[in-house]
């Protein structure tokens, strides 16, 4: 009996998708332990004990079963494909360079037309007229939009080189 209950105890660190089963080991478990912390010999808890006991290998059974029955994790890719993956993490970093240099002329443009509204706006504020400029809040938005894709460009390089190290360790492993 107590071989039976020490391979219930084994089988129920089995992995399984039946929770319910799990919850009735557990309980057959409680009171399996009850029984025997409780130590008598009556006839009635003997055999509540041998059918408990049943149960529970039933039930590690059908775990086992059911651990049995989940497929394999998905398989690692190939050394191939974490460098096409790195090649395409070059690419859109290649790509996000490529807006961020668009970006940086208009900022650039945008820049040089606040520098020659500013010397007219000290004209116009000794005379008395507005000086505001919807330039310079175009060269903060144009300026975040640059810092934007900055970032995405370090996580694109960041990313290609993470799948380029896997790569390189994938194949060690070969």
């Amino acid at each position: 009996m107590l071989q039976c209950f020490t391979l219930v105890m084994l089988l129920y660190g089995a992995d399984a998708d039946a929770p319910s089963a799990r919850k009735e080991l557990d309980t057959c478990a409680e009171r399996i332990e009850e029984l025997k912390a409780q130590g008598r010999a009556g006839e009635l808890e003997r055999r509540e004990l041998e059918r408990l006991l049943r149960r529970a290998q039933e039930l590690a059974a059908e775990l086992e079963r059911t651990r049995q029955a989940i497929p394999a994790g998905p398989t690692a890719p190939s050394p191939e494909e974490l460098r096409e993956r790195a090649d395409a993490m070059r690419d859109e970093a290649d790509r996000v360079a490529a807006e961020i240099a668009e970006l940086d002329v208009k900022l650039g443009d945008a820049r040089r037309l606040l520098r020659a509204e500013s010397d007219a706006a000290v004209a116009r504020a000794t005379l008395g007229g507005p000086t505001s400029s919807p330039l310079a809040e175009r060269i903060r938005v144009l300026a975040a939009q640059r810092a934007s894709l900055a970032e995405r460009r370090a996580r694109a390089e960041a990313a290609a080189a993470r799948y380029e190290a896997e790569a390189a360790a994938a194949e060690a492993d070969r």
